[in-house]
C-alpha cells in the first residue's frame, strides 16, 4: 500500500508542476495545435496507464521500488524546474515571444531540467507498466503493448524534439549569452561538478 500512496503522489505532483497545459499569454506553439493536442491526449493516457497499473500490483519488488525511486527523482527535478523557471514556463511544443534566459538553480547544471525529469519518469513508469501489463490486460497484452510503445516513442519523441527547437530558438534570442551557457551547461544530463561542464 506504500508503493500505491507514494506512487499517486508522485503522479499528483508530475501533473500540477509538469503538465501545465494552459496557453500562457505572449506565447506561440512551435508545431501545429492537432500535434499538441495529440501530446497531450497522449500523456494523460500514459499517466492514466500508470495509475492502472499501480492499482493492480499485488506487491512491489525491488525493481518496481527502483523505478518509484527514479520516478522521484525525475519529479524533483520537474518542481525544481518549474519553480525556477516560475513565469518563464511554458508547456512542451511552446515558446514564449519575449523569453528569458534562465541559468540558475537547476539550470545551472542542465539546459533541459524539465525534459530530464519526464525522461526519467517515463522510463520509470514504463518499465512498472510493462512489468506488470499482462495483469493490466491478460486478454489484450500485444495489442496494448503495441499501442503503449507507440504512444510512448511519440511522447519522448515529442519531447526531445521540442528540447532542441527550445535551444535553437534560444540560440537565436539570446546569440552569444546562450552560447556561453551551452559552452558550459549540459544540454540534457546533468553535470554536477563545480561550475557546470
Amino acid at each position: 500500500m506504500a508503493f500505491q500512496i507514494i506512487g499517486i503522489a508522485l503522479i499528483a505532483l508530475f501533473v500540477f508542476y509538469g503538465m501545465d497545459i494552459r496557453r500562457k499569454k505572449g506565447s506561440s506553439n512551435f508545431v501545429a495545435t492537432p500535434w499538441l493536442f495529440l501530446m497531450k491526449f497522449l500523456s494523460f493516457a500514459l499517466i492514466a496507464c500508470f495509475a492502472a497499473a499501480l492499482f493492480t500490483l499485488s506487491k512491489a519488488d525491488i525493481v518496481d521500488w527502483i523505478c518509484l525511486a527514479l520516478m522521484a527523482s525525475g519529479t524533483a527535478f520537474i518542481i525544481a524546474a518549474k519553480k525556477t523557471l516560475n513565469t518563464a514556463h511554458t508547456f512542451t511544443g511552446q515558446f514564449l515571444d519575449k523569453p528569458q534566459l534562465v541559468t540558475r538553480g537547476v539550470y545551472s547544471i542542465t539546459r533541459n531540467p524539465l525534459y530530464f525529469g519526464v525522461f526519467q519518469c517515463e522510463i520509470a513508469a514504463a518499465v512498472i507498466v510493462l512489468r506488470h501489463a499482462t495483469a493490466l490486460w491478460p486478454n489484450s497484452y500485444f495489442p496494448m503493448l503495441t499501442i503503449l510503445t507507440l504512444a510512448m516513442a511519440y511522447v519522448v519523441g515529442f519531447n526531445l524534439k521540442m528540447a532542441k527547437l527550445e535551444s535553437c530558438y534560444l540560440h537565436t534570442f539570446f546569440g552569444q549569452s546562450y552560447s556561453e551557457y551551452s559552452a558550459r551547461t549540459p544540454f540534457l544530463f546533468p553535470s554536477f561538478s563545480l561550475g557546470g561542464k
